[in-house]
């Protein structure tokens, strides 16, 4: 029997309605906060056939289930790092079998992976009068001795050139795969949260994926340390564009696709504009894309709940440390989120520390002020505002911060000593009310 929409049941058909945005939307738009999903743990396979069984939290998964093989990561690196911070990273995950697509500034070959030069086939108009090219001849020409011992603020002056070029040669290597992730020495990738994250999207799909840097009346970009991701189809479309300036498709990487990038900022930023001139603009899943790494994560409402893809500017010894941890957790298969990484850091958190910067920044005491004369100040005008979580006095200055940091050791500089302190209280009941989490956020993007 088919039901009769009369006026009065409209009516209350949009009363409904209306209530349920007022109820649960709008005032979440209100509260700033961003809308979000739940990660799933196990999500659908892409491929038909027998159900994969995913290892999640083993070393080396979802790569030994053969779930990523459709996944390329691009890894760039300067030439001065083949020798040195290359071999660590290969050591840690290039046993997993990765697609992996390594460039550099230089062609070289360390145990059997192969490492080409993005800008080998560049015109020879692209590198004549730009003294950053300079650096460029230096670089063939020496041993491997002197790339060693070279600058490495000179070897970074290449790299915003590495962009462009390394999407036509990556479209050349790779063309069947579905997936190309773009990270750097210094990225952690979490590939378990990063396989069930890509597992919701169809690569036929044009789609950019990062963590979004928002420069002023300039397009939208995503941070190339904090690694972003190209589907197939996006890659497809930077292509098409490419087809204007470049020659031969079997010969990549020969242009700029019509940019001058001796004028340019960054390269992850000049992409972004080649790839939003292409159709395809930046989906910022921040803060899943990450730009920060354990110790300086502004751990708070944003980041608590929210699944970890990646994180930025980790050494050595932070890789080390975060491998032992994950080797350590109570739930390896669960979804990483920001609220298990905390328990990372917690233990570190103390009424006092010495010598330490633990990177509060929101609210500044400068000299003459009270809260800047001394530590105990400085923690009463914590105590007094009612956001603040932790603070740090540093001689002549009073910091406060509202998200929960680490921070690092901060060794005296003259008569100036860094002195940090953690509200322990406020911490706990920060805490308890957000924990546990029910599944892992999987956020909206923005834009």
């Amino acid at each position: 029997m088919m039901v009769r929409l009369t006026p009065l049941r409209l009516l209350c058909a949009a009363v409904v309605l209306c209530t349920f945005l007022f109820s649960s939307l709008i005032p979440r738009v209100f509260r700033g906060e961003r809308g979000y999903d739940t990660l799933q743990e196990r999500p659908p396979p892409a491929r038909a056939g027998p159900v994969p069984k995913i290892p999640f939290g083993e070393e080396c998964s979802p790569f030994t289930a053969g779930v990523m093989d459709d996944v390329t990561i691009v890894l760039k690196i300067g030439a001065g790092e083949a020798a040195t911070k290359l071999p660590i990273y290969l050591n840690r995950l290039g046993r997993c079998k990765q697609d992996l697509l390594i460039f550099s500034d230089r062609k070289d070959n360390y145990n059997g992976f192969e490492i080409a030069d993005a800008l080998a086939h560049l015109r020879p108009e692209y590198k004549f009068n730009n003294p950053d090219f300079d650096v460029y001849d230096r670089i063939q020409a020496a041993n491997s001795t002197e790339i060693l011992s070279a600058k490495s603020d000179e070897g970074w002056r290449l790299d915003k050139y590495k962009f462009l070029p390394m999407m036509e040669w990556t479209s050349y290597k790779r063309p069947e795969s579905h997936w190309y992730v773009f990270i750097e020495l210094d990225t952690y990738v979490n590939y378990d949260n990063l396989y069930r994250f890509l597992a919701t999207f169809n690569p036929k799909t044009a789609y950019y994926f990062g963590s979004p840097v928002w420069p002023k009346k300039k397009t939208v970009f995503a941070h190339g340390g904090s690694g972003f991701v190209l589907s197939r189809a996006a890659l497809d479309k930077i292509m098409a564009l490419g087809r204007m300036f470049g020659e031969n498709k079997h010969f990549p990487g020969t242009h700029f696709f019509g940019v001058d990038i001796k004028k340019q900022c960054c390269g992850d930023e000049v992409l972004a504009q080649v790839l939003k001139k292409s159709g395809v603009p930046l989906r910022g899943y921040w803060p899943m894309f990450n730009g920060e790494k354990p110790r300086t994560i502004r751990f708070d409402k944003e980041q608590w709940c929210e699944a970890l893809i990646t994180m930025h500017h980790l050494e050595e010894d932070d890789f080390t440390k975060l491998t032992q941890w994950e080797a350590a957790r109570s739930h390896p298969n669960w979804p990483l989120t920001f609220e298990e990484l905390f328990t990372m850091i917690e233990p570190h958190l103390q009424e006092k520390a010495d010598d330490w910067s633990n990177l509060s920044e929101d609210v500044t005491y400068k000299k003459g002020k009270g809260a800047a004369k001394s530590f105990d100040k400085c923690h009463s005008a914590c105590v007094k505002d009612g956001n603040c979580m932790q603070f740090e006095h540093s001689g002549t200055e009073c910091r406060l911060g509202y998200s929960i940091r680490l921070g690092h050791h901060q060794p005296p500089a003259g008569e100036r000593k860094w002195t940090s302190g953690w509200m322990s209280g406020r911490i706990k009941a920060f805490k308890q009310a957000r924990s546990p989490c029910q599944g892992a956020r999987f956020v909206h993007a923005n834009p």
